[in-house]
């Protein structure tokens, strides 16, 4: 049987599993970093609201801020993005970006790409985490809390982190996935599903390829779901969440210079505590309070 992978919940996963799509497809420059024009020295909680995907789940967090001092604008909160992204219309209402606003928090100099095509119903676009690159973030997905806190100083790391390699803002894991060997996962809060490699699927022998129809902002896709869980063992958790599709990552390895064997979206964090240090390159996830797993 064939499914077809609703092109507007993959807003993410497919769009920005190029980290992004827009920068996959242009071949953009890499970007600097926005400058913050708040003390980092203090903490700052934002509020977030639940993304509702067109089939009625909830399948991500959004943040709501300003660009260019324009509207509010509902933005999906995303460790897989590597900078903001607006749709076209989004972006025809707030220009290119000098400023971004979010709740307290004001960034400027931002570069803000805008997506070929539109992305999901309800969402203006994408703000990665590493936006917040200049706190210790602490993302609690039930209690739709993002926290930002002063780093600690230098040399002292707190108990429960695991190292992760860092690229352009986005976060890799060494996970195993069933009975595959370990690789590099990608951190990915923003994805609708969770992914493997096609590489890592053949290896999943418990797990059979159903075909699917796949289709991105881009066009169609390359891959299939997995009729099989996956269960991610990261991070000293072990997690899973449904669907999981196998994507093709040549382009994206490519891209990063790292071979990624599988991307943990939204679904298998979606009851966790998620603290990044991106200062160090550190990551812990905790299970929240109720969801102990």
């Amino acid at each position: 049987m064939r499914r077809l992978l609703n092109p507007r919940c993959l807003g993410t996963l497919l769009l920005f599993v190029c980290a992004t799509a827009v920068l996959c497809a242009q071949n953009l420059p890499r970007s600097a970093p926005c400058s913050l024009s708040v003390s980092p020295g203090r903490i700052y909680s934002l509020n977030l609201t639940p993304y509702v995907s067109d089939a009625g789940n909830v399948a991500g967090l959004l943040l709501e801020a300003r660009i260019n001092g324009g509207p509010l604008l509902r933005l999906l909160l995303d460790s897989g993005a590597a900078r903001i992204a607006l749709d076209a219309r989004a972006s025809s209402r707030s220009g290119v970006a000098s400023t971004v606003d979010a709740g307290p928090l004001q960034y400027r100099d931002c570069q803000v790409d805008v997506a070929p095509r539109g992305l999901a119903s309800g969402i203006d676009g994408v703000i990665p985490i590493s936006l917040f690159a200049g706190f210790l973030v602490h993302l609690d997905f039930p209690g739709k809390a993002l926290d930002l806190t002063p780093y600690p100083e230098l040399g002292l790391v707190p108990s429960g982190f695991e190292p992760a390699t860092l690229r352009d803002g986005l976060l890799f894991l060494r996970g195993a996935m069933n009975n595959a060997p370990p690789g590099n996962i990608l951190l990915d809060t923003g994805a609708c599903y969770s992914a493997v490699s096609r590489r890592t699927a053949r290896l999943l022998t418990s797990s059979l390829l159903a075909p699917a129809d796949l289709r991105g902002p881009n066009g169609p896709v390359d891959g299939g779901f997995l009729e099989e869980s996956v269960r991610f063992q990261v991070a000293g958790r072990s997690l899973t969440g449904e669907p999981v599709v196998a994507l093709d990552l040549a382009a994206f390895n490519a891209l990063n210079d790292i071979e990624t064997d599988g991307v943990l979206g939204y679904p298998a964090l979606r009851y966790s505590v998620l603290t990044v240090d991106y200062r160090d390159a550190l990551v812990r996830i905790d299970g929240a309070a109720g969801h102990l797993r």
